[in-house]
């Protein structure tokens, strides 16, 4: 797949117009909120450029991966309050390289809320709270992480 054919990159081009847009954007990973529904403190953490699973990354790349990973799950975390935030990436639906991260809700938690989310059921979506959720995560990520790594853009 070439990044002119993927879905991904054709979206990370229009986030930086719109709203919420970029929830935080370095030199080589982005975080937004989940592309395909609203589920509130849902975001993907991918690559800003074309690449096709964690193979493909560059050591750049690998080496804020982690950190940038950890800051989305704190600032999940302190955002909505959850006691846990899932993280999980299958490269099915979309070979671009994408993280998903996010609390459990509606009730379900692990396999039960998963199953739902990759089922896009319609009772996790709520378009208002993810958009609040959306705005407060990016100003805790900015107000923190691009703070301690000494890069605000």
């Amino acid at each position: 797949m070439t990044a002119s054919a993927c879905v991904l990159c054709e979206r990370a081009a229009g986030l930086d117009a719109a709203e919420p847009g970029w929830l935080l954007r370095t030199d080589c990973w982005g975080v937004s909120p989940h592309p395909a529904m609203p589920v509130p403190g849902w975001v993907a953490v991918q690559t800003m450029r074309h690449t096709e699973g964690l193979a493909d990354v560059n050591r750049s790349e690998a080496a804020e991966l982690g950190p940038l990973l950890s800051a989305v799950c704190e600032a999940v975390t302190r955002v909505t309050g959850s006691q846990k935030v899932y993280t999980y990436s299958l490269g099915e639906g979309c070979a671009h390289t994408h993280v998903l991260v996010g609390p459990p809700s509606a009730g379900l938690r692990g396999g039960a809320f998963i199953t739902a989310l990759l089922g896009r059921d319609p009772s996790l979506a709520d378009q208002a709270t993810a958009d609040r959720t959306a705005i407060e995560l990016t100003g805790d990520l900015s107000s923190r992480y691009l703070h301690e790594k000494g890069d605000i853009t």
